[in-house]
């Protein structure tokens, strides 16, 4: 079939603006199902004369304003009611936490009336989908540790995910924590398993910290400034994990530790996006390589300009220093950085493109960046059983 055309069977071929005038009425949902019946219609979606008239996906942001309350979406597009993001889908458990969400899957945390607090509950879903699946059980240590739990999912890479529940052991005599040992969940076959070689007193600990899945390793920022990158955990019950150092700046002590950057990636290649140490300009960086490799200066992007203003550093009496910014999410891909304000008390997009600031919400919140996926389950690959539930 000619690529630039439209067809709809039966050798009837329609001029491409009437393709593109139908296929631009349709909910996304449903246009990504059209893509995959007529390459002619998905070569539309990769060309940039028509891709700004087709449909858009619902981009946008997860919150919720309390622990347990609904989840709601600020949104980026229209909401064409394609998506439930409100997850209502899942079963009414007696509290739901957002935890995390990675390229259309979101993790959650439950409670049941039976729950232990030596328990924990994990439930992932797709939204665009409406699927769903319960994920076993897992053990917590006794009450003096912490948790940081994080989703992983590479559709590009894999069609299964996998959830890192990071245990955290503080020191009693320092201030830092560091990792202890890690439960992997991997839906390929869905099971737990532990892997605890990890040197004593690491200092290391991923707790409130980005993270990227790319080619099969797991990326995560540490709050010491460095990168941990966990790899081998997809076919091995022994993943291997290493360090390397971020880029740029890099805080001195705990109290001047507001100008931390944020973890990202693009067409492949891993990127940092920090503030300098004024805050004034955000440095864009690019990773040639890992395990070896450097990081290259790739944009300075002018906050000075954004905000129209020059001064973004407040010091407090405590000696603490605070940006009136954050960075709180990245799509390179789109060419957005996603900003929290203190100040105005709002959730805005900054354009590489075009240098300027677009508001999405007012409130700060912890916000989860979401963009669907429609692709489904995969079947596991073992004959436990499992809940994977569906519409």
């Amino acid at each position: 079939m000619d690529a630039d055309s439209g067809d709809f069977g039966s050798g009837n071929k329609l001029p491409d603006d009437l393709t593109l005038d139908v296929l631009s009425r349709l909910p996304y949902k449903s246009f990504c199902r059209a893509k995959c019946t007529c390459t002619g219609w998905l070569s539309f979606s990769s060309n940039p004369h028509y891709c700004d008239k087709l449909p858009k996906p619902l981009t946008g942001f997860l919150y919720q304003k309390s622990d347990s309350s609904a989840v709601e979406v600020a949104s980026l597009c229209p909401d064409d009611g394609s998506f439930d993001t409100s997850l209502s889908f899942l079963p009414r458990y007696e509290w739901l936490e957002l935890t995390d969400s990675c390229n259309g899957l979101v993790l959650c945390k439950y409670g049941r009336n039976t729950s232990s607090p030596s328990v924990a509950h994990f439930v992932v879903c797709n939204p665009a989908t409406r699927q769903w699946m319960e994920l076993p059980e897992t053990l917590l240590e006794p009450e003096g540790d912490s948790y940081a739990t994080k989703l992983a999912f590479d559709p590009s890479w894999s069609p299964y995910f996998y959830v890192f529940n990071f245990e955290e052991k503080r020191n009693p005599v320092e201030r830092w924590a560091c990792i202890s040992k890690v439960a992997i969940f991997s839906s390929r076959n869905s099971t737990w398993f532990m892997d605890d070689k990890w040197e004593p007193s690491n200092q290391i600990s991923v707790d409130c910290q980005p993270h990227v899945l790319l080619g099969g390793k797991l990326f995560l920022q540490t709050s010491s400034c460095r990168v941990l990158v966990i790899d081998a955990f997809d076919n091995t019950e022994q993943p291997s994990h290493w360090i390397f150092d971020l880029p740029g700046y890099k805080p001195t002590s705990p109290m001047v530790d507001c100008l931390t950057g944020y973890l990202g990636h693009k067409s492949g290649v891993l990127h940092y996006v920090q503030p300098d140490t004024g805050g004034r300009t955000l440095l864009v960086w690019a990773r040639d390589g890992y395990p070896h490799g450097h990081w290259n200066l790739k944009h300075r992007l002018s906050m000075s300009d954004a905000f129209g203003q020059n001064i973004f550093l407040d010091e407090h009496f405590d000696g603490f220093v605070s940006c009136h910014y954050d960075i709180v999410s990245l799509d390179l891909e789109r060419g957005l950085v996603f900003l929290c304000h203190f100040a105005a008390e709002r959730l805005l997009s900054y354009s590489l493109s075009t240098g300027k600031l677009t508001k999405i919400r007012d409130g700060l919140r912890r916000y989860l960046y979401y963009v669907p996926n429609c692709s489904m389950f995969p079947a596991k690959e073992t004959d436990k059983d499992q809940d994977v539930s569906e519409p």
